[in-house]
């Protein structure tokens, strides 16, 4: 059994009726039209609400319990999905570890309409209980696969006339003087030592965001929230 924590995540776990979800657990004294409008929600699901003594770190005295659930979507059947599109956006995240950075990337992805965020399936964090907290219920909305092979991936995509910009803090290309193509996927690496070097050899674009202070890097999750607005509003 999987537990989602938090208010929005457990909000938008609710309205997703596709969860089974077992129960939702409130702490003792929650009150005021947020909690009531959760109790509302589970009663019309037929969901059992408990109520417990002891807070959860982090939880905002909210939890729902659910059957599990997979996240993932197939990649061949986004494929076919991103076939059909003229305008479309993809992330794919090489190797990202920290689960509060994923979280916060996918709450990025949800924002700006990423049509998918790819994966590779060693190496990388996994959907768990931070990512989903972290990611504040956008999690419900955006898709995600998992791939062996990130190189092929984007061969594969790039058939679909996709333009493939990764993210680096060594290149020539300014962010914000670019072009971008109306298929975009934007490539982000590994919070240490950025994209690998096979896979930066199958981007088109090397791009960069410069930086004027004493500090010469962004975390990933906030270079991800400007990369995707600049795409998104070109």
């Amino acid at each position: 059994m999987e537990r989602i924590i938090g208010i929005n995540p457990v909000t938008e776990a609710l309205l997703n009726k596709e969860k089974n979800i077992e129960k939702l657990e409130l702490y003792n004294g929650l009150k005021g039209e947020t909690v009531q409008k959760l109790k509302d929600l589970a009663s019309k699901r037929n969901i059992k609400i408990f109520y417990t003594g002891k807070k959860i770190d982090n939880s905002q005295g909210v939890a729902v319990y659910i059957s599990n659930y997979d996240y993932y979507k197939d990649f061949d059947e986004a494929y076919e999905e991103l076939a059909g599109k003229d305008k479309s956006l993809v992330l794919i995240l090489d190797e990202i570890q920290d689960p509060r950075n994923f979280g916060a990337i996918i709450r990025s992805a949800e924002v700006f309409k990423v049509d998918l965020i790819i994966i590779p399936e060693r190496n990388s964090v996994r959907i768990n209980e931070t990512v989903v907290k972290t990611s504040t219920g956008a999690i419900e909305y955006v898709n995600i696969s998992k791939v062996t092979n990130l190189s092929d991936t984007i061969n594969k995509l790039k058939k679909l006339d996709y333009w493939v910009y990764g993210a680096a803090g060594e290149a020539n290309i300014n962010y914000n003087e670019e072009d971008y193509a109306n298929k975009v996927i934007l490539v982000l690496g590994n919070e240490g030592s950025g994209i690998r070097k096979k896979v930066r050899e199958h981007c088109d674009k090397l791009i960069k965001i410069p930086m004027y202070g004493q500090i010469n890097s962004l975390n990933v999750s906030v270079a991800s929230g400007i990369l995707l607005s600049r795409i998104v509003n070109r």
